[in-house]
């Protein structure tokens, strides 16, 4: 999962809708990576993205989503 982040319209709202939330199912991590959701359940199964088992699903967190779209775990920009 190295490719770059394209920030799209999309994504802004899939990301708006995780506030305060600290998972996100792996549907709305595919939006906001711009992945299609096949493509992020293989890394989440072989492990190239960190995730959590609940119930019978996967959740990702979303500070690690934000890390990889360049926000801090704030939600503001990564300190250089």
């Amino acid at each position: 999962m190295t490719a770059p982040v394209t920030w799209t319209p999309d994504a802004e709202a899939a990301f708006s809708r995780l506030k305060g939330r600290l998972f996100a199912t792996t549907t709305e991590a595919a939006a906001i990576l711009d992945f299609d959701a096949r493509t992020v359940r293989k890394a989440v199964a072989a492990g190239t993205i960190p995730s959590v088992q609940v119930g019978a699903t996967r959740r990702i967190p979303v500070a690690w989503i934000r890390q990889q779209v360049g926000m801090g775990a704030d939600g503001g920009p990564d300190a250089p």
